[in-house]
């Protein structure tokens, strides 16, 4: 599933690299419809073959950053030794703070979609790696999973709308709260 546990030709790496990056520095610039595969081309210094070689479509390179920024965030849960949903919750809130101006970009471009079904790719693969399958958002029923994804993604959105006010704890206090469950899954003992 992920695109690190492949052996890949550096070079190829690092072609994918300078192309993400430069999809990113345009989307600096200006709307992500109106970039072309060749400016993003043009802007590395790359033959649009090299592009076509590795992506097929700008929304390719857009999908594989996104597919990376998740494989970082699973790396980061599953280096914890224990973690708890309120754990989860609060370093997913802090890992998308740091990434904030990407999603900001993504929203504003109309282009935040793509990561409704990365978000459920990877809920589903939480749910089969066996650290986090306790987790309590973490099921192998399809349909709970679709409803969790759509509710985060929902939620990042509209906390990143709102220019990430809300720290981390309180984002995972409201969801904690939101779904009644906010002793479920930790050290606490006890809510009233």
């Amino acid at each position: 599933m992920s695109q690190f546990n492949k052996k890949v030709n550096p070079i190829t790496l690092r072609s994918k690299k300078w192309i993400v990056n430069s999809l990113i520095e345009l989307m600096e610039k200006k709307p992500y419809n109106q970039i072309t595969l060749k400016e993003i081309a043009e802007n590395v210094d790359l033959a649009r073959q090299t592009i076509y070689r590795n992506f097929s479509t700008k929304e390719a390179i857009l999908e594989y950053h996104v597919d990376g920024l998740y494989n970082e965030f699973i790396r980061i849960i599953s280096a914890k030794k224990e973690i708890t949903l309120n754990d989860l919750l609060i370093t997913y809130f802090e890992y998308w703070y740091k990434n904030k101006e990407f999603l900001k970009k993504l929203i504003d471009d109309n282009v935040y979609s793509i990561l409704l079904d990365l978000h459920l790719k990877y809920l589903n693969s939480m749910a089969t790696n066996e650290e986090l399958k306790k987790l309590t958002f973490v099921s192998e029923n399809s349909y709970f999973n679709h409803f969790t994804a759509g509710g985060l993604w929902f939620v990042l959105k509209r906390w990143i709308e709102d220019d990430a006010q809300k720290t981390p704890k309180e984002m995972t206090d409201i969801i904690l709260n939101f779904y009644h469950i906010k002793g479920l899954n930790t050290e606490s003992t006890e809510e009233k």
